[in-house]
């Protein structure tokens, strides 16, 4: 009966740890739309960059601003909370099986 408590409650720990990281992952995911927002947006737009005032920016630096603005600090995070979620769900499946 020990064993099974104990074996029960070591389920109950994983699936909390799995909770709180995905947990943790998904706030740095909003935190960085968030820092994004702030840094690159004015009134929710997105202002490129280097955007000189009255300038029109040249296709590159908008495919620049955005990549390094935008496109890859989004992607690390989705990434990492991709990553995060699928081992825990790895775990899971592990653990039922």
């Amino acid at each position: 009966m020990t064993a099974w408590r104990d074996h029960h409650h070591g389920c109950c720990n994983l699936d909390q740890l799995h909770c709180d990281e995905i947990t943790v992952a998904m706030n740095w995911v909003i935190r960085t739309c968030q820092d994004i927002i702030r840094d690159h947006s004015h009134k929710t737009f997105w202002i490129p960059t280097g955007t000189a005032t009255g300038a029109a920016p040249t296709t590159e630096d908008l495919i620049e601003s955005a990549r390094t603005d935008v496109l890859s600090k989004l992607r690390r995070q989705i990434d990492g909370a991709d990553a995060i979620i699928s081992n825990a769900e790895h775990e899971r499946t592990k653990r039922q099986g």
